[in-house]
């Protein structure tokens, strides 16, 4: 007891912090129903600022604190509403698109101007001891970190219990319409709320700056690590989440030093410090699905269908295809195939994760994940002296029961929750599961050498780069397979309406697991032929298979389009291929490729909401109107249109959002 009393106020320090990012982020998805998975990026952002004005400018640090809490905080907040706004009424898939492609554009932009290095700089606030307690330090910066957050629960819990305004901050999201026939502005609600959401992201990016320095990649992944307290508070106690975040921080603090005493494996000492992300994951494993309801979204509106082809049209695009690629070498430098081999990789992988989306509705933010496991996998095998071709089908046998571990969250909450899920599985991975000898062990590294079949030797570029297309034509193949099949007609009605789908007597369980356990096959088959151009597999941070670079990759097939094939192509082609050729060669867009990724992905995302249609066709009504001219046709019918305003009520995550008074649902 006297050990761990050494150690509960540093943990209660470190519990403040979370509780303090914990409780932005659960206010501004209670009042908007937007998880806002760009929170972290946002707290890095004032933390680089922070450290611009008060170090390199010479500003004083109160000054420095106050100026980049009011630019990032409150006027980044109603940025942030804004676009919230505008994603109210977007599907969930696009929801996380935006928000993860902000995310991207933040952390890109952030690495581009200050670089990827840890910028250490000196404690603001007093270090000087105010007691002792055992071998611990309770420091003045300790005190106040861990009152100022203390205080922020306190406050929010009596705003929102207390106050006509807190309890407006429930109804806003529930149903705008009526809080406004009580009064009440439901945009300055939302407005005040993600100002004091983005100032809590943007306070504890400041407090936490001296201590662990300024580094994009560091505070976001702390910040993702407060996911798992907002998680125990249910995503909507403000209590439960500090009392979370608290728990969390005091088991981060004191479990390592007793790991130490029973293991020296540097697997079983990464555990504690990712106490959150596990708990994050086991939440949507074990919880009852009544304790995590989905907030509700004001006008919910279905994604448009995908216009198909026929059959015979679409084959023979994919064989016409299949002939151009196969031509790539006579006309490609031998010094750019890798490139080309590597694009192939990330066409598999993409394909994947498009059938997931696109076609079933479902979002996964850990396709690299799978793809890790897959190159892992036939790492083991190639060292065994299976044969190449085997340890290909193997990785990817492998990699189905992943798959099929990630669907439970699928099956038990659906919608935004697997998004959530799937990003803290592929964090616990890359910090925990990487480690472990089924992976890449302790030495983050397994060789994935080039095979020699029936005499050809593979090792040289260009046989390789034909062993590569033999791959993602086996992977466009299934997609295609899939998308023919009943199962394609199914997943499609899914991605519609899950509820209407199970009504006419379809296994909706079933469904989710096959899916996922394909999307995860397929991704397999990509992480093997990724890891074969360099021959080695890594499970460092840095590396392909990265957390960040399955972010990127819903980023940049956002805006690649739906098509289950060509869309996956050029993706692959935007995200590695392009990289090679000028001007996309150059430093600053090198420097700069994920800002450009991430304004895209925003964009597509919010394209619905624009209604640029509608606003040209009132520019051009308005100026015919100046000009003594009748509107045109198209803008008179625009105009004719009565506005007639949609409630949605909030359900539970397994349900369907209906429309009231519309009599009949709306698909997510």
């Amino acid at each position: 007891m006297t050990e761990f009393l050494v150690f509960l106020p540093s943990g209660i320090a470190i519990g403040s912090v979370y509780a303090l990012v914990a409780l932005g982020l659960v206010l501004t998805y209670k009042t908007s129903g937007i998880f806002n998975f760009a929170h972290g990026g946002i707290a890095a952002v004032a933390a680089y600022l922070f450290y611009e004005l008060s170090i390199k400018q010479g500003w004083h640090w109160s000054v420095a604190f106050v100026v980049s809490l009011v630019v990032v905080g409150v006027f980044g907040g109603l940025i942030m509403e804004r676009l919230a706004a505008l994603l109210s009424s977007a599907p969930t898939v696009m929801v996380v698109v935006a928000t993860v492609g902000l995310l991207v554009l933040l952390q890109s932009l952030m690495t581009a101007i200050y670089g990827p290095a840890n910028i250490f700089m000196k404690s603001y606030l007093p270090t000087s001891t105010l007691f002792t307690l055992g071998k611990f330090r309770v420091t003045i910066e300790d005190l106040a970190v861990t009152g100022f957050s203390l205080g922020a629960g306190i406050g929010l819990y009596v705003l929102f219990e207390r106050t006509r305004i807190g309890k407006s901050t429930t109804a806003v999201v529930d149903d705008p319409n009526l809080l406004s026939l009580q009064g009440t502005n439901p945009a300055v609600v939302r407005r005040l709320s993600w100002m004091i959401g983005s100032s809590f992201a943007a306070i504890s990016g400041m407090f936490l700056a001296p201590k662990l320095g300024v580094s994009v990649n560091t505070l976001i992944l702390l910040v993702i690590a407060a996911y798992g307290a907002a998680a125990l508070g249910r995503f909507e106690n403000l209590l439960l989440t500090v009392g979370g975040a608290m728990i969390i921080g005091i088991m981060v603090a004191y479990l390592p030093s007793q790991v130490s005493k029973i293991s020296s494996d540097v697997l079983i000492q990464n555990l504690p410090g990712n106490t959150p992300f596990l708990l994050l994951f086991l939440v949507f494993l074990v919880a009852p699905t009544r304790l995590l309801t989905e907030r509700g979204v004001a006008n919910v509106r279905r994604q448009r269908p995908i216009r198909t082809f026929s059959r015979p049209v679409t084959y023979g695009g994919f064989a016409l295809l299949g002939v151009v690629l196969m031509l790539v070498p006579t006309f490609v430098p031998e010094a750019e195939m890798t490139q080309y081999a590597s694009t192939l990789g990330y066409f598999i992988v993409f394909a994947s994760l498009g059938m997931l989306v696109w076609m079933s509705g479902q979002i996964s933010l850990c396709q690299m994940t799978f793809a890790a496991v897959g190159a892992a996998t036939a790492g083991h095998m190639l060292g065994h002296g299976i044969p190449w071709p085997l340890a290909l089908l193997i990785a990817g046998a492998v990699t189905i029961p992943v798959g099929a571990l990630v669907s439970v969250v699928a099956i038990r909450f659906g919608g935004i929750y697997v998004a959530i899920a799937t990003f803290g599985f592929a964090i616990a991975m890359q910090q925990v599961g990487y480690y472990t000898s089924f992976l890449f062990g302790q030495q983050q590294r397994i060789d994935v050498p080039r095979p020699e079949i029936f005499g050809v030797n593979f090792a040289k570029v260009v046989p390789f780069y034909y062993l590569c297309l033999a791959v993602a034509v086996l992977a466009g193949a299934i997609v295609l397979a899939v998308r023919a099949s009943r199962l394609g007609s199914l997943l499609r009605a899914m991605s519609d309406s899950p509820t209407a789908l199970a009504a006419h007597g379809a296994n909706t369980t079933l469904i989710k697991v096959v899916v996922f356990c394909i999307s995860a096959f397929i991704a397999a088959l990509g992480g093997v032929v990724i890891s074969g151009v360099p021959q080695n597999a890594s499970g460092a941070l840095t590396g392909p298979f990265s957390v960040t670079v399955s972010l990127v990759l819903v980023a940049v097939l956002g805006f690649a389009g739906r098509r289950p094939i060509a869309s996956p192509l050029l993706a692959a082609i935007l995200f590695q291929l392009i990289r090679i050729y000028p001007p996309f060669n150059s430093e600053g867009f090198l420097k700069y490729q994920g800002v450009i990724f991430g304004l895209l992905a925003i964009f597509v995302a919010v394209y619905p909401a624009l209604n640029i249609p509608r606003v040209v066709a009132k520019l051009t009504s308005a100026s015919r109107a100046r000009r003594g001219r009748a509107p045109g046709p198209v803008a008179a019918r625009l105009d004719s249109v009565p506005a007639r305003p949609v409630a949605v009520r909030t359900t539970l995550a397994t349900e369907e959002p209906e429309l009231v008074g519309s009599g009949k649902g709306v698909g997510r």
